[in-house]
C-alpha cells in the first residue's frame, strides 16, 4: 500500500513545484493585469472625464485657491475601485495608468488611496476662436468635458458658455487648425466703418465731445479715454457707418 505513495514522492523530487515561492521569490503579474493605479498630476488637465466614467465613484477631487492659481488634488480610492480601467481609457493625457502591482494589503484605508496634486496657473483670458480660419469641424465641442462649446456647421457659428468652461484646454489640443486659445477679450468701443460722409452729426451728438470730424481732410478721430460708450453717435449716424464692437489696441 505504501508503494504508490513512494512512487509519487520520488516523482515529485524531480518535477517543478506547482506553487510559487512568493514572497521568498518575485511573482510577476499576468500580462494585462490591472492593479494599483498610478496617477501623474503633472500630465492631468483636470478635465474630469475620469470622475464621470468611474462607476463606483472612486475618484474625488479637491480644488484649493492658492497664490498664482489653483491647487488641484485627485484621490483614487482603491477600496472602492473595481479596476475596470475605464478611467485610464478615457484619459487622453495618459495621466492615469493601471499598473501590474497587486500587493494591496493594508491595515489602514488611507494606505489604499492614491493621491496627487499640482498647481494649475491662473489662465488669463477666456476661450476664443479665430473664426476666420475655423473649419467648424466640431472636434472642440465633442471633446469638451463640460459641453461648453456649441458648433453649428450649417450656419458656420461657434459659441462657448464661459460659465461652464473649466479651461482644461482639451479643445485647444484637439483643434486641427489651432485656432483656439485663451486670450483677454478685446475691449469694446465705437468702430468707424465704410460709408461715412463726414457730416459731423456724431461729433455733435457726443455728450462728452470725444469725437472730432474734419470735413476738409475727411478725417474722423475719437478720444477713447473720454468716450463713455453711450452709443449716441452710433444711433444718430445717418449712414450707419458707426457701430459698437471689439477694437484693436
Amino acid at each position: 500500500m505504501i508503494l504508490p505513495f513512494l512512487r509519487e514522492a520520488s516523482k515529485n523530487l524531480f518535477s517543478k513545484p506547482s506553487t510559487e515561492a512568493f514572497p521568498a521569490a518575485p511573482a510577476p503579474a499576468k500580462p494585462n493585469y490591472r492593479g494599483r493605479i498610478s496617477y501623474d498630476p503633472e500630465k492631468c488637465v483636470n478635465c474630469g472625464m475620469c470622475k464621470k466614467v468611474c462607476s463606483p465613484a472612486a475618484i474625488t477631487t479637491e480644488i484649493e485657491e492658492v497664490e498664482g492659481g489653483q491647487k488641484i488634488t485627485y484621490h483614487f480610492d482603491l477600496t472602492s475601485c473595481t479596476f475596470c480601467g475605464t478611467c485610464q481609457d478615457f484619459c487622453d493625457e495618459k495621466a492615469i495608468v493601471l499598473t501590474d502591482d497587486y500587493l494591496m494589503v493594508a491595515e489602514n484605508k488611507e494606505d489604499l488611496i492614491v493621491s496627487g496634486s499640482r498647481i494649475k496657473p491662473v489662465v488669463k483670458g477666456k476661450l476664443t476662436c479665430d473664426t476666420a480660419n475655423c473649419i467648424y469641424c466640431g472636434l472642440c465641442a465633442r471633446n469638451c468635458p463640460e459641453e461648453a462649446i456649441t458648433v453649428d456647421r450649417a450656419t458656420k457659428s461657434w459659441t462657448v458658455d464661459h460659465d461652464k468652461c473649466i479651461q482644461c484646454g482639451k479643445c485647444i489640443s484637439k483643434c486641427p487648425k489651432k485656432v483656439l486659445s485663451f486670450a483677454e477679450p478685446a475691449p469694446e468701443g465705437v468702430i468707424f466703418g465704410e460709408g461715412c460722409v463726414y457730416c459731423g452729426i456724431c461729433a455733435k451728438k457726443c455728450p462728452v465731445s470725444a469725437i472730432t470730424v474734419d470735413r476738409a481732410t475727411k478725417s474722423w478721430t475719437i478720444d477713447r479715454d473720454t468716450c463713455i460708450k453711450c452709443g449716441q453717435c452710433v444711433k444718430n449716424c445717418p449712414k450707419k457707418a458707426l457701430s459698437m464692437g471689439p477694437i484693436e489696441e
